[in-house]
């Protein structure tokens, strides 16, 4: 279907003379007569009938008008939303974060909102395996994940670095200080965060505690950092956490860096390396690296 042949028909309806369109449409008569022939000949019937100088609808050029103008209309719709999309007035973002990033992220699209009003803010929740099938799957346009991204079709660049924590509900089962040892939390029931795949933040801490000659209590895995501060605030342990320093989700718990632990860990930004953003994506990404630095 040829949509200039349609906008032709149109206006030869709304003009009722092919006279009267060719000046609307600055087209000679002649090969706007063509069109309309070629146009009868594709569907074979007949569109319009001769009445005097003027033109008559058809019942069939009657049903192909009002069809017409429908998908003329959606058609400007669709090149106006690409239109905005290209200028990065509207559309949507979808952006995809860990736990640890959400007050992070809370942050920056608070300021966003109010540099593109006319965009659809998508947020999705989910662990770094997820977010990087997500990524791949052109799901999202960029998320926030945990240091490492395994994926090796995802770019990254480092954003805010965590503080490593040893959290738990007051009184608790650490000492009254501000600080604690893996030896301590050698000797209370752990909750430690788990990816389902690949290396990550639980084997980096296991491989601590056994450098330090010490085999701890792990009483819960979670793949996730909300789960495993749901289980904190319910005193059955200690949750030993990546956090943001911003992060108000441990507010009424005790924190606690571990003096004899060295943390390497960050948020990540990632998105999939062969995808062209657009504008809003671009100026998004753009957002939260100003705010990392």
């Amino acid at each position: 279907m040829n949509l200039r042949h349609l906008l032709y028909f149109k206006t030869i309806v709304e003009r009722k003379s092919i006279a009267a369109a060719s000046q609307e449409l600055h087209i000679a008569q002649p090969p706007l007569s063509q069109h309309l022939k070629t146009l009868e000949a594709d569907y074979g019937l007949q569109l319009f009938e001769r009445q005097g100088r003027g033109l008559l609808v058809t019942e069939a050029g009657q049903h192909l008008y009002r069809r017409a103008c429908e998908l003329l209309n959606l058609a400007d719709e669709i090149d106006a939303e690409m239109r905005g999309l290209a200028q990065g007035v509207s559309g949507k973002v979808s952006i995809g974060t860990v736990t640890s990033g959400a007050a992070f992220l809370a942050r920056v699209l608070g300021e966003l909102r109010q540099q593109l009003p006319g965009i659809l803010f998508s947020v999705y929740h989910a662990e770094p395996a997820v977010l990087e099938d997500m990524l791949q799957s052109r799901q999202l346009d960029f998320a926030l994940s945990q240091w490492p991204v395994t994926n090796p079709l995802l770019h990254t660049e480092p954003l805010q670095p965590l503080t490593l924590a040893a959290v738990e509900c007051a009184p608790g089962l650490l000492p009254d200080t501000d600080a604690c040892s893996l030896a301590d939390l050698a000797a209370v029931p752990l909750i430690v965060v788990r990816r389902r795949q690949g290396h990550g933040f639980y084997e980096r801490v296991q491989q601590a505690f056994a450098d330090a000659g010490l085999r701890p209590e792990v009483a819960f895995e979670c793949s996730d950092i909300s789960a495993a501060v749901a289980l904190a605030k319910a005193g059955v342990g200690v949750a030993l956490l990546p956090v943001w320093p911003g992060d108000q989700s441990l507010s009424g718990l005790r924190q606690r860096r571990v003096v004899d632990l060295a943390s390497d860990e960050r948020l990540m930004l990632a998105w999939l390396a062969e995808r062209d953003r657009l504008p809003a994506v671009a100026q998004a990404v753009k957002a939260f690296q100003v705010h990392a630095g």
